[in-house]
């Protein structure tokens, strides 16, 4: 009967494929053996030499095989009754070894089973959470990721949003020339210049883009008073500063402009001041709320959560592998130790089996090398019919 069945955890299991838990072979068995046989072969090679010693000097001849009564035979009785009493001594301490690893082995099974159960109900929450986000979101503020974390692929979001984009483009074509009369109005004024450009390009794409991913993140997770009037705040010092940008444009627009020392007439010649400031702030409205509304959409704070989700539960994954290679290993080594106990009666009859076997190899071993010795066909004959007398009282 087997020590341990392993189970499938009750949880639903992760979406790792063949995560089922099933008995495995065990990676090392144990091996409690405290005796071991002799070595039989070179035993009786030693027999054998001492056999046509004793042939040599005399202590054996034929007239003592025709009496049967070979002193060498009784010493190789006394020790096998020896060997005997080592297996009977050792098979019990292997017993009460085995039974004391079996005990401590079933309080580390234990220890890995719970492991492995916390492994798995982590895996599984982890799991259960990141299948409920990744559904993709409908509305701001619904709590879901874009898209674009959850498939990996840009292409939904870039049709979706091609069209803005490519209006934003051309919103940036349109204020290329009149960034560049503006930048021409102001001559050598390298400093001025400078602020125009890097003023024109905050005000108009990155500070709106920024505001959006904010707004996005306030529509997420919500904001107190005090923040949502720190956006109001921001939009409106960012208004101001589009009106300041459309009436410094609008002076440098409506500025004779002097070339090569010729002056020439302004830019926007035959356009009153009233519109050209109109065209002025809508050009900036629009591509600053344009910017922002690309990135209110396109920057999805849920995104982060998913991933940070994802990576927990390839972390808990490959945790939870290690934990579940533990419990079966703890398990099979278990069931090795349990085979090991069941065991103890069939080694303890193969030992003996072995052994008398082994000792009836060396008495004939030893009556070979007499034969050898003696050169004699009658004692052949004799120790021949001694071996069969030996097989048939054993049988």
């Amino acid at each position: 009967m087997r020590f341990v069945r392993l189970n499938r955890p009750k949880q639903t299991p992760p979406a790792d494929p063949g995560d089922e838990i099933t008995r495995i072979a065990p990676v090392f068995a144990y091996d409690g053996d405290l005796y071991h046989l002799p070595d039989w072969a070179q035993r009786r090679r030693a027999e054998r030499e001492l056999g046509r010693a004793h042939a040599a000097d005399g202590q054996i001849d034929t007239l003592t095989l025709q009496t049967g009564a070979v002193p060498r035979f009784h010493e190789l009785e006394d020790e096998r009754l020896e060997e005997l009493a080592t297996i009977e001594d050792r098979t019990e301490r292997e017993v009460q070894q085995a039974r004391a690893e079996f005990e401590a082995q079933k309080i580390r099974l234990a220890e890995s089973q719970r492991a492995f159960g916390e492994a798995r109900k982590a895996l599984d929450d982890s799991q259960q959470r990141v299948t409920e986000l990744e559904q993709p979101s409908r509305r701001p503020g619904d709590g879901r990721p874009s898209s674009i974390a959850i498939s990996g692929s840009h292409w939904p979001v870039i049709r979706r949003w091609l069209p803005a984009a490519l209006l934003l483009l051309l919103l940036l074509i349109v204020e290329v020339p009149i960034l560049y009369q503006v930048i021409l109005s102001w001559g050598d004024s390298i400093a001025m210049t400078a602020l125009l450009a890097s003023g024109a390009a905050l005000i108009m794409l990155v500070a709106p883009h920024m505001y959006g991913r904010a707004f996005r993140s306030w529509q997420e997770h919500g904001s107190s008073a005090k923040g949502r009037w720190l956006l109001i705040g921001v939009a409106l010092t960012w208004l101001g500063l589009i009106v300041a940008v459309a009436v410094l444009r609008r002076d440098a627009l409506v500025k004779p402009l002097v070339v090569d020392g010729q002056e020439i007439g302004p830019t926007s010649d035959g356009v009153g001041q009233l519109p050209t400031m109109i065209l002025l702030l809508a050009l900036l409205v629009a591509t600053a709320l344009i910017a922002a509304d690309l990135g209110r959409r396109m920057h999805n704070p849920n995104d982060r959560r998913l991933r940070e989700l994802r990576a927990k539960r390839d972390a808990e994954l490959r945790a939870c592998a290690t934990a579940q290679a533990d419990y079966q290993r703890d398990a099979g080594y278990a069931e090795s130790v349990a085979q090991y106990l069941q065991a103890v009666d069939r080694r303890r009859a193969s030992r003996l089996r072995q052994l008398d076997s082994g000792f009836d190899g060396l008495a004939t071993a030893y009556l070979g090398g007499v034969v050898e010795g003696l050169r004699d066909p009658e004692a052949a004959s004799w120790a021949e019919r001694i071996v069969l007398r030996r097989r048939t009282t054993r049988s």
